[in-house]
């Protein structure tokens, strides 16, 4: 069997467990948009977007802030020696639109409650905050 090939018990399984997920988060965060793949709200200061991968199975957060100024050479810097001690995710700087941003991916491969579901957000937070701080600092 390649990794691929699951079976019909297999793919339903996991297409149940991303909408499950993705029913709880609309029940517990005020989405601003959504599509089929992605929601997108504001947390904590941040513009969140968290998209889902039935396939996989994965759930991908993306925290993104506005940086005031253009970065500079050291922060490109930082955010590489960010990224060499970052466990979770990884960080990176976007001077096209200006804002930093940090993305963790969780694998989804059991249903999540309320309270797992924002610890995993909440520590997602603390490594961008971690970050962002840093490199404004």
């Amino acid at each position: 069997m390649n990794h691929c090939d699951l079976s019909q018990s297999e793919q339903r399984k996991r297409k149940e467990i991303a909408e499950h997920t993705r029913k709880m988060i609309l029940s517990e965060l005020e989405i601003e948009s959504q599509d089929e793949i992605s929601l997108m709200a504001g947390y904590r200061d941040y513009y969140l977007q968290i998209s889902f991968s039935e396939l996989h199975p994965l759930l991908v957060f993306c925290l993104a802030k506005a940086l005031e100024k253009p970065s500079t050479a050291r922060q490109r810097q930082m955010t590489n020696e960010l990224n060499l001690h970052s466990i979770l995710g990884s960080h990176a700087i976007n001077d096209e639109v200006g804002c930093y941003s940090y993305r963790a991916t969780q694998w989804l491969d059991a249903e999540l409650d309320a309270p797992r579901f924002f610890e995993i957000l909440d520590r997602c937070v603390d490594e961008a905050d971690r970050g962002y701080v840093k490199l404004t600092a």
